[in-house]
């Protein structure tokens, strides 16, 4: 990843093969430090960054230019549809409904012909429970459902191939009132999910947890427990599941992004990066051997990295910043990352230096597009609630751009 600026010989230019090599020394010492993916014996140091050279600020440091994105299919959905995109060319739905039985129905939607499937109209669990999210991967389909009068929640999935469930739903996991429904995301045949304890309820000195289950697997694998709550969405991009587990329990609060090889099934860390004290990641993502994360808000005293916005980068620096407030996790592909902001998207390209916009549609709300897809990924979606002549919400703008 080119990280120099557009004006040739910088400061950051300067000091970047100094950085560079402090990169990969500690690439090195996270590499040693691995271990069978239940917990990490060896965290890094807190990256408090107080040197400006580190931080390279893409608009104002990169050349504007058309974004690399060329616009390969536009649909018009029925108004409520809410779109999950993480693998593949099927995005998960969920949708308004086709009856009174639910408040919600669930599916997919292709992205080769844009055809709306129904999977599961109503709640498997029953009346008194209530869809609550959903994703798709190219062989498994996984939702979430829950009793909202006594928090009570159960996590299901069934196999999935062309449009269609292939099996019974396996519940996956379930709690009460005591552990939070749960953070999950799905790619090829495999959900990752992160079970916390409530911070309300009778749980909270436990652990949290992240698990797998694959299609075929009898139970959940263990991937990771940390001593404090998750504060990122799990997500994969490239084969790598990316966490941010509570580290350093025992001398503050620390969260540290960790990139597990998910590709070989072993979980081995094969990167992370430490925040400084207190600073509380928003979304997190590894992408072409760095970390794509987003800060929402500023935290005093903390360096760069405690700065609102989104970072590229590793332990080490330096680090790509676009200093607006983010919205929703990085998506991209190459050397190529896609920024959500208010309205539209910042199309980043740290190897040629530059920037440029993708917009959201005409008479979209105030917050235009939101991004369907996540990390690395060949077709990436996004869709907006878009207002009729009268300015009335009216249907829903799904939009693919190919990479």
């Amino acid at each position: 990843m080119k990280l120099f600026g557009k004006d040739g010989v910088t400061r950051r230019r300067f000091l970047i093969g100094g950085a560079a090599a402090t990169a990969a020394t500690a690439a090195a010492v996270s590499l040693a430090g691995c271990n069978d993916g239940n917990e990490n014996d060896n965290t890094g140091e807190p990256q408090v960054i107080d040197d400006d050279s580190q931080i390279i600020d893409a608009l104002d440091e990169y050349a504007s230019a058309d974004a690399a994105a060329t616009l390969s299919a536009t649909w018009t959905l029925p108004l409520g549809t809410l779109l999950y995109h993480t693998d593949g060319v099927w995005s998960a739905a969920m949708m308004a409904p086709e009856s009174a039985t639910s408040i919600n129905t669930l599916g997919v939607l292709s992205l080769t012909s844009g055809n709306l499937i129904t999977l599961v109209s109503s709640p498997v669990r029953g009346r008194t429970y209530d869809f609550h999210d959903v994703r798709c991967g190219n062989g498994v389909f996984a939702w979430l459902e829950v009793e909202y009068s006594t928090l009570t929640w159960v996590l299901l999935a069934s196999s999935f191939a062309d449009g269609t469930l292939t099996s019974d739903p396996v519940e996956l996991d379930s709690g009460s009132a005591d552990w939070d429904p749960p953070m999950f995301t799905a790619v090829g045949s495999t959900v990752f999910w992160q079970k916390m304890p409530s911070l309300s309820g009778d749980r909270t000195s436990e652990a949290s947890h992240c698990y797998a289950w694959a299609v075929g697997d009898d139970d959940p694998r263990d991937v990771w427990e940390s001593p404090g709550r998750f504060a990122t969405q799990p997500r994969v991009s490239d084969g790598i599941l990316t966490i941010t587990p509570r580290v350093r329990a025992d001398e503050g609060t620390y969260y540290g992004m960790t990139a597990l090889n998910v590709g070989d099934g072993t979980y081995k860390q094969i990167d992370q990066l430490v925040l400084p004290a207190g600073v509380h990641p928003f979304e997190a993502v590894y992408m072409n051997s760095s970390f794509a994360f987003a800060i929402e808000a500023s935290y005093s005293g903390s360096g760069s990295l405690g700065n609102m916005g989104t970072f590229i980068g590793r332990e080490g620096g330096p680090y790509v910043y676009i200093s607006r407030e983010p919205a929703a996790c990085p998506a991209g592909k190459g050397t190529r990352y896609i920024v959500k902001i208010r309205s539209s998207h910042y199309v980043i390209d740290t190897d040629a230096q530059t920037y440029g916009m993708i917009a959201c549609p005409d008479r979209s709300l105030d917050y235009g597009d939101y991004p369907a897809s996540e990390g690395t990924c060949d077709l990436f979606m996004v869709y907006a609630t878009v207002k009729n002549d009268q300015g009335m919400p009216d249907s829903v703008t799904a939009r693919v751009f190919a990479l």
